[in-house]
């Protein structure tokens, strides 16, 4: 594996092929994803990770760095919908999103294909063509 360097306020949680999870000292999860194929099992073993971190640091916040990453098939975005997110609300009070919008075309329509199939008041999810700017509204929201 790479040696993978984080800022002195972020810890590695998790990492496997298609993502990194890092726990945020300024109380969110962050998901970074990589360019690889998305294969079913390694995109929800990425999102059950989020959800043990949210659950066992009493955080309701995520940014999530879609940048390379491809899009997300059909029967995994159902899934994100009807299973992971109203969990996540449910289990760990998740209630903010911040997403670094894709380069991709087809992932930024994947993407939001997932968030307006979403219960409205679930969730608040914000779109951010920057890091620095997903960075200050999740500290603030």
């Amino acid at each position: 594996m790479a040696n993978l360097l984080y800022p002195s306020n972020a810890s590695l949680y998790f990492h496997n092929e298609l993502a990194t999870v890092i726990e945020h000292a300024d109380g969110y999860a962050r998901i970074d994803w990589n360019p690889v194929p998305i294969s079913s099992s390694s995109l929800r073993a990425v999102y059950e990770h989020v959800l043990r971190l949210l659950r066992s640091r009493g955080f309701s916040k995520v940014l999530s760095d879609h940048l390379l990453m491809p899009p997300i098939q059909p029967d995994d975005q159902q899934w994100l919908i009807q299973d992971w997110a109203p969990r996540a609300v449910r289990e760990a009070g998740y209630r903010h999103c911040a997403i670094i919008q894709a380069y991709a075309a087809a992932n930024r329509l994947a993407t939001t294909r997932v968030v307006q199939q979403l219960e409205p008041t679930m969730l608040t999810v914000r779109y951010f063509d920057d890091n620095r700017a997903a960075e200050q509204w999740l500290c603030c929201a």
